[in-house]
């Protein structure tokens, strides 16, 4: 199936909120805070008044990990192509509240921007979901067409500025495999029972079901902690998180089944993004798009890179039959295909083609 690459910009995110913690994170860096509110936002619409336009980007990941690496390129070449005019204030690993709080922020006119992981921005915008469904992707290369493509992952925007954002695109967080503390995954058989972090999201509990697991869904800052004292079995989560982490220190077990590929959904503050001037906007469009790609392009390199330095750890790797779990996961689209606009609609994402 010939599928074209294409990658497109978008993303930023940004917020001022209160915090606890999300579904793919890691460590802490520091970052100024700036006055937030409805009052920012309309000083920051006002800059070609003068005013110093403040763009606090909020992520969920730790400083070292890509979607941060590629947050701090953006800061850079948006404040350079605005003259200063635009300043960019990089927050990763949830300092300014979890991915929820995040989101209602953006809803409250108190966060002008965010990038979140899809499966709890489905809360808000239900039609998303069905970019949480099971292995809906070939690769990257169709899977990037897919979401940048007006018919697909652009299409959501109608949906999503009705809730009170503006869609700027989408970014990679991942394909996702298991971990597991004690018991080795080799089959889909040695799913049977096991407690299966997943995150706040009916999609990949109903997945994880599927597969014969008792999927737990858990705040992502208690997951070490539950792993280490058995309180859970597993987890599903990349390379990259899996390895920047440490989860491979509790759970040194790893199914790499990849049965889903994670997202991080590039949101803005509609009446923030209303706000700019054009000069303004089409300084944030463009630095998005290439923030977008860097992402890709960072994320990408991550998970083949961490995949070695977990091996260099000595972890248990399995590969098991993929097919087992992407037959289990039909009764998945079966389940949520009225939900999602249809069987049809899931079929048009597995089939796309450029």
């Amino acid at each position: 199936m010939k599928r074209a690459k294409r990658v497109v910009g978008l993303a930023m995110a940004v917020m001022m909120a209160a915090g606890t913690l999300t579904a793919c994170g890691g460590s802490s860096s520091t970052s100024d805070t700036a006055a937030a509110g409805n009052a920012g936002a309309a000083d920051s619409g006002s800059a070609s008044g003068g005013e110093q336009v403040i763009i606090k980007l909020s992520l969920s990941q730790a400083a070292s990990e890509p979607p941060a690496e590629a947050a701090n390129y953006f800061k850079e070449i948006v404040e350079e192509r605005s003259n200063g005019e635009i300043k960019v204030e990089v927050y990763p690993d949830n300092q300014l509240g979890n991915e929820r709080d995040v989101i209602e922020g953006m809803q409250l006119g108190t966060v002008e921007m965010a990038m979140t992981s899809v499966a709890p921005f489905s809360s808000f915008v239900p039609e998303i979901n069905i970019l949480c469904l099971p292995f809906l992707w070939e690769d990257k290369d169709h899977m990037y067409a897919a979401l940048d493509s007006e018919e697909i992952g652009m299409g959501f925007a109608d949906e999503v500025e009705a809730k009170g954002f503006h869609l700027m695109g989408f970014m990679d967080l991942g394909t996702r495999h298991i971990m597991t503390t004690t018991k080795p995954i080799n089959s889909i058989e040695d799913m049977k029972g096991l407690k299966i972090r997943t995150m706040e999201n009916q999609v990949q509990l109903d997945s994880f079901s599927a597969f014969g697991a008792s999927p737990l869904p858990m705040a992502y800052g208690e997951l070490y902690t539950a792993l280490e004292q058995n309180i859970i079995d597993g987890a599903e989560a990349a390379n990259t998180n899996y390895y920047s982490k440490k989860f491979y220190e509790a759970a040194p077990n790893w199914a790499m089944v990849g049965w889903n590929n994670d997202l991080g959904i590039c949101v803005v503050a509609k009446s923030f993004y209303d706000s700019l001037s054009d000069e303004h906007r089409q300084i944030v469009d463009e630095c998005t798009r290439e923030f977008i790609d860097k992402e890709r392009e960072l994320y990408t390199a991550s998970e083949a890179e961490c995949l070695e330095l977990l091996k260099e750890e000595g972890i248990n790797i399995t590969e098991p039959d993929r097919q087992p779990f992407i037959d289990a996961a039909q009764t998945v689209y079966d389940q949520w295909a009225d939900k999602v606009g249809g069987r049809d609609k899931i079929d048009a994402i597995i089939n796309f083609e450029e």
